[in-house]
């Protein structure tokens, strides 16, 4: 089953690259061309009076006498947005109207198309001379203010600590994206400029930069070409790391990890692979432009940037977060091999519950668990084929699915798990299957059984499908169910998260939606991480106890007529 999975990803993938969107426009647009040819040839050859002529004569009498087409071929279809131009480059997608804030050169004044549009740019930056200011005079006001001569031109050179006004100022980026910038503006000219190698960043080179990089994209795209590799069409994972250690080297809230390289691995790890779940939707492990354009990305790396409790950001960057599901992932890996295996798998559970619901520590049935590791999606599936562990990336999508299923990731991994015959709908059969283990899993529990008809039943009201033969993911995804849809996939295989909506408290259900918690996930974190932090603390405690039961006991021996050895080791 795996196999229709994987091509239905290729297919996604390869649909919502560019290329393939400006090749397909401009084949649809090619075959028009060639019907007009052809129309406008016949035309000519036909001669007057002809049998074909008359009938497309009486076919524009009829035309124009009536308001509505006489069929679909009489429809006119607006064209494609042209792509390139007719000597061949790409346009780009931008705004018509470049801001002089956001241009190399001062605009000629018939550049300013309206009265708002200069009025809105003049409120944003403004010069000492009350104008508009450029990025060159920009620049070389900051170098003023920075006591830099400018008396060498286009000569005078950033250091890599000056230049941070410039990443946040003018180009717009996060603070800490200062020196993956630098690098990466001295990385493009001295490839494209062998001859003109240069250690630091000119003024002259930070004009080139700005004119091929920046100048022609908006701010979605310029941060898409800044983190890909430069001969690569798309971001991927090892991309984002110098981002991540430069947030890790700069961030106050992450200052603690300085001294813990390996932790600070595992918080790159674990931003980048919550970013692809969030972002990659189609889990190919390629980030393209359009789905940078349509993610928060640049809105979370700036809030980032500005907010000082890392905690704060709950989108990618928390470290409460990270410390969650990394905790999780070393209670499960027993044998500490960074693997997880279908028998550890099994052992996730809610430590939250506390109310004796619990089917001994196991919240997924088996049945779940190995559609999990046959057919669930994977972060970076093109990287190996073994599907017999998770990896802590795999666990990563694991978990963000399973704590919180109200939002359109979680539901197609939890969908392409229990739809076993891989044709994109959930029938009766494949639930009765699922739920078939929750009764047996009842019954051990001494729980009132719950019939298959009255569960579906129920999710039915709820869900409200187009089809009452068969679910597809499109009738989770609907607006007005999002929050309850989740209850199907926990009635099917997890019976903790199940027995708890049957029992549920109308009260404590509005105090949810009432709550400062944006996402099932960001409410789970934080309880989850409150009970870690109580653990670690009853942990301390008890050393704390045991050291001092050791020192009264290394007392008594020193008091007392023994002439054997003297042990001061705790007793564990």
């Amino acid at each position: 089953m795996a196999a229709p999975i994987k091509m239905d990803e290729l297919l996604v993938s390869w649909l919502g690259s560019d290329e393939v969107y400006e090749n397909v426009s401009s084949l649809i647009e090619k075959y028009r061309e060639q019907q007009r040819q052809r129309k406008h040839q016949a035309d000519n050859i036909s001669p007057p009076g002809s049998p074909k002529q008359q009938e497309e004569t009486k076919e524009k009498i009829e035309a124009a006498g009536s308001t509505a087409p006489t069929s679909p071929r009489g429809v006119v279809i607006p064209p494609f947005y042209p792509l390139r131009t007719p000597t061949g480059n790409t346009i780009q997608r931008r705004r018509q109207l470049p801001r002089q804030s956001e241009t190399w050169d001062p605009l000629p004044a018939k550049s300013s198309a309206s009265e708002s549009e200069a009025t809105r740019a003049l409120e944003e930056t403004e010069g000492d001379n009350g104008g508009v200011i450029c990025v060159r005079d920009q620049l070389l006001n900051m170098l003023q203010e920075l006591d830099i001569s400018t008396s060498q031109g286009n000569v005078v050179s950033f250091s890599l600590d000056s230049f941070v006004r410039v990443t946040k100022e003018v180009c717009r980026f996060p603070s800490f994206f200062n020196a993956p910038l630098y690098d990466r503006i001295l990385e493009l000219w001295n490839s494209q400029h062998p001859s003109l190698t240069s250690p630091n960043v000119t003024l002259s080179i930070l004009e080139w930069f700005w004119k091929t990089e920046m100048e022609p994209f908006d701010p979605p795209e310029r941060f898409f070409r800044l983190v890909k590799q430069p001969d690569q069409d798309c971001i991927l994972k090892d991309d984002f790391l110098p981002y991540i250690k430069a947030l890790l080297n700069d961030h106050p809230g992450l200052e603690f990890l300085s001294n813990h390289a390996e932790f600070q691995e595992k918080y790159a790890v674990t931003v980048i692979t919550r970013i692809f779940y969030s972002v990659n939707k189609c889990h190919s492990g390629r980030i393209t432009s359009r789905q940078v354009r349509r993610s928060d990305l640049l809105e979370a790396f700036s809030l980032v940037d500005e907010e000082e409790d890392i905690n704060k950001v709950t989108r990618y960057f928390s470290y409460e977060h990270f410390y969650v599901l990394y905790c999780r992932f070393w209670e499960l890996d027993h044998d500490r091999d960074y693997r997880i295996t279908r028998e550890d798998l099994l052992k996730y559970g809610d430590h939250s519950l506390s109310h004796g619901l619990k089917y001994g520590d196991h919240s997924l049935s088996h049945m779940v668990v190995d559609r999990i590791f046959d057919a669930a999606p994977r972060p970076f599936e093109q990287e190996r084929v073994n599907r017999e562990y998770l990896s802590y990336e795999d666990f990563i999508f694991f978990m963000l699915s399973e704590e919180d299923k109200a939002n359109e990731v979680s539901v197609r991994y939890w969908f392409s798990c229990v739809d076993v015959d891989g044709d994109g709908k959930l029938n009766n059969m494949e639930m009765r299957s699922f739920y078939a283990v929750q009764l047996h899993r009842m019954q051990c529990m001494g729980h009132e059984i719950v019939p298959f008809e009255d569960m579906l039943c129920q999710m039915m009201d709820m869900i409200k499908p187009t089809s009452t033969e068969h679910l597809v993911v499109e009738d989770f995804l609907q607006s007005e169910c999002s929050q309850v849809s989740g209850a199907l996939f926990d009635a099917l295989f997890n019976l903790n998260k199940y027995l708890m909506f049957e029992q549920r408290d109308p009260f404590v259900e509005r105090q949810k939606r009432e709550d400062e918690f944006e996402t099932d996930w960001d409410r789970f974190a934080c309880i989850d991480y409150n009970r870690l932090a109580m653990e670690e603390e009853a942990r301390e405690e008890e050393a704390m106890e045991i050291d001092w039961v050791t020192v009264d006991e290394e007392e008594d021996e020193e008091g007392a007529d023994f002439s054997g050895p003297v042990t001061t080791e705790a007793p564990f």
